[in-house]
This record gives structure tokens, sequence and C-alpha cells, in this order.
């Protein structure tokens, strides 16, 4: 009997379009002997839909047609299954969701926020869960969590953006305690968006007001000189993990920025900004897989991840740059060299899930003492029964 796999995408994100991209991509190497693939898209006002016509990437280029085709859904729990059930007038159950693969990013996706809804469900889903999602999402949390655990990093100030308008002197004399270039980001976003680089205070100031457009927190990172990046994988669970191939990022500009990620030619662009294998030594590679697997561990990460590296070519010295819970295309390419087929990472990652889901549910989450009882509702006064 074949498994309802919810793929779940969109959402109300800067990142919409990259989500619609990882998940148009992952639908189309799914295993359908194995599995129902049912999309489920939720739009940018935060609308749900289904329908078949969601798995062809060519749709979207209307999507008022789109839509216009497919169905509203929700998803609820009834009884003891989570049910994908239509809206409107005569609402009706389309699905049984078995399990629910989330390929979101940016807010609302990725930062814990569906994945406690999916908790909430009591549906079994692919990757990491709600804290582990929440800390990779922000920069800041996420930086704090690898220096608690002796993982280096870059260096870094952050600050909200109401500190920048009410107190934009103090701002910059923190800021200041760094030295240029500096990179300034959007705490809780990806994909490069909003991120700009300053040389001087003025770019600084630009940058920053780029920044609190996408977002209320606000970091600023160091620039590594001699910088190489790579990015390495991470499949598994706390106990059980194993690491891609590693590859190199080629930047075409001082950092890897959206325009070349997505809007230019896709498939170009991935050829020419990726080299598999990059020359490095045997000590480098083992070094940078330890600290691949002890940040994934650190926040406790689940199903896959993309550990992204900044090593200073002249000093040798390496730094986690981010973890990503929910990496675009899943990093399925990442697992190509290793002999690993895009269709066997998606079977790993849902065997994962089920495994998780089944050593959660053995937890006990009720404790059989109603405390209610001690007390008399109607009067207010607590009752003397016993203890």
């Amino acid at each position: 009997m074949k498994v309802n796999v919810g793929v779940i995408f969109g959402g109300k994100s800067v990142e919409h379009e990259i989500s619609i991209i990882s998940a148009v991509e992952a639908m189309g190497y799914m295993d359908t002997n194995k599995y129902n693939v049912i999309p489920i898209y939720i739009d940018k006002e935060g609308t749900w839909y289904t329908g078949d016509h969601f798995k062809d990437i060519l749709n979207y280029r209307d999507m008022d047609v789109v839509k216009r085709y497919a169905k509203k859904v929700c998803l609820i729990r009834r009884g003891k299954s989570c049910i994908l059930q239509s809206l409107g007038f005569t609402r009706r159950t389309l699905n049984v969701i078995d399990i629910v693969f989330p390929i979101g990013h940016g807010l609302y996706m990725e930062d814990g926020s569906l994945q406690g809804y999916l908790d909430m469900l009591g549906v079994p889903y692919v990757g990491s869960g709600v804290v582990a999602s929440a800390i990779g999402q922000d920069k800041v949390f996420m930086k704090q969590i690898l220096k608690a655990n002796d993982i280096p990093t870059t260096n870094y100030v952050w600050f909200t953006s109401k500190e920048f308008i009410s107190s934009k002197k103090k701002v910059l004399e923190k800021i200041n305690t760094l030295n240029y270039p500096m990179y300034v980001k959007p705490a809780s976003l990806g994909s490069s968006i909003g991120i700009t680089r300053a040389t001087t205070e003025h770019e600084l100031i630009a940058g920053i007001k780029e920044a609190i457009r996408f977002d209320n927190k606000i970091i600023i990172e160091e620039e590594i000189k001699h910088v190489k990046e790579v990015n390495i994988s991470v499949l598994g669970t706390y106990e059980d993990v194993e690491t891609s191939e590693i590859e190199e990022i080629n930047v075409t500009d001082e950092f890897f920025t959206f325009k070349e990620k997505y809007v230019e030619n896709y498939s170009k662009t991935i050829k020419k900004g990726r080299k598999a294998n990059p020359l490095l030594s045997k000590e480098m590679m083992e070094d940078l897989k330890m600290y691949a697997i002890n940040t994934f561990k650190a926040i406790n990460a689940r199903g896959v991840a993309r550990i992204d590296f900044l090593i200073d070519d002249k000093s040798k010295k390496i730094y986690v740059s981010e973890i990503n819970t929910m990496p675009g295309s899943l990093s399925l390419y990442l697992w190509l060299p290793k002999k690993k087929s895009q269709t066997e990472l998606i079977n790993d990652l849902i065997k994962i899930a089920i495994e998780e889901y089944k050593s959660k549910n053995n937890l006990i989450l009720a404790f059989e003492n109603n405390l209610l009882d001690k007390f008399d509702i109607l009067n207010g006064k607590k009752t003397n029964k016993s203890r």
C-alpha cells in the first residue's frame, strides 16, 4: 500500500519562489511506486491549495490560472488521522496524510512555525523539529549556540531595528568594534536576500536600512580575508549521521548573491558556481566534516541539513558560516558523488521521519493526576482532598 506524502511548500515568505523550485524538484524525484505525492501549496497570503498541476514548474507562470483550478484546503486532526480537507460550503476529506514533507524556506516555513503546527496535528514530518528549525533560521541564536559548543564562527554583533532607530550612535559604536569590510544581514532570512557588503560607514548605514526592510533583527559579520567557501550536507539524527562530499562555491562577486543563485539561468549558475571535491588537505577535509557533524548535533537537527563554511585560504582557519535545516533543493546534488541518488535520499529522509515519530510516540505526554479535582470550581476554593 502506498504512503500518502503531503508536500507543503510556498508560504508567506520572501523565499516563496525558492521554495517552489525546491519542492517541484523534490516531487519529481519521489518514488511513485512507494508514495502518493500530494502537493500542498501555500500562497503568499497564507491560503492553502492542492492539485496535481502544482507538480509542474511551468504552471507557475500564471498563478491566477493555477489557483483557479486548485482546491482550497486545510490540514486537520480527525480521530487518529491527519486529514487534508477541502474548504467551502461542502467540506470533504480529500486525502489522509500519512507523512508531511515540508519544503519551505524562510519565515513561517522553516523557522519552527510550521513544524509546531505539524506536531500539534500529531503527524510525522520530514526534517528538523521546532527548536532546531528556529535556531537554524535565526543567525544570532545560531552563532550563540556555535560559540557555546566551541565551534568557530565569524565575529559579529547584532541589534534590533528599533535599537538602530532610537539609538543609532550607540549601535554604530557597537558595530565599530568589528573591522571593515562587513556584511549586513537580516537575522532570519536566507538565499542572500537583504544582504549587503559594507566597506565604509556610509555603505554600512545604507546596508542596515536595506536589511530592516526584511527583518527586525540585524546581524553584522566581519569579513574573512582570502576566503574560500565550502558546503557540506549532513544526513541523519543526533545518534546516527553521515556527511556528503564537500563542494566549493566559486562566486563571481564578493558573495553568492540572490541574483546569482536564482534569477540568472539556474542550471548555468549551478555549473559555474559549484566545484565538487575541492583541493583541500586530508586534515582540513576531516576538520570540516567534524565541524559539520558537531554543528548538526549542537542544534539537534534531523533529516538533511547543509552547513556552510568560510576558510581563510592564507591562515587555513575554518569558520562555520551557518546551518540550513531546509537547504535549497534539499542539497540533493551533494550526495550524488557518494552514489546516493536523489530518490534514495528522499527515501532516507522519509524513513528517518517515521522512525523519529515512532520514538517520540513512546514518550509520556500526559501525567495521570487531575489537579482540577482539588478545586471547588463554582466557589473558587481548594478542597481538602489529599494529594
